[in-house]
């Protein structure tokens, strides 16, 4: 890591950890909603209004809290960049 520039280290975490993180959780999302859309079809039912609002929701709070982590790790690849000699404690 010493010596590697940050921008290099960000590409490459986002690269290994967050889109990855993307696809299996658009990929579940998209077979949950396929799956339960494929039951309703089934059973006659029509989507309620109320649990596509909360699966909306549930989605929204996610890329959000994934958005903070993604700003989160920023600060900690930064330092531990600036002062490679430091050691765990």
């Amino acid at each position: 890591m010493s010596g590697t520039p940050l921008r290099v280290l960000g590409r490459a975490r986002v690269r290994e950890t967050v889109l990855p993180l993307v696809v299996l959780a658009g990929g579940t999302t998209a077979t949950g909603v396929f799956g339960a859309y494929q039951l309703n079809r089934a059973a006659g039912a029509t989507v309620n209004s109320s649990g596509a609002f909360q699966l909306a929701v549930c989605v929204t709070i996610g890329a959000l809290a994934r958005l903070a982590a993604i700003s989160g790790g920023r600060p900690l690849l930064r330092r531990v960049t600036a002062n490679p000699a430091q050691t765990a404690d």
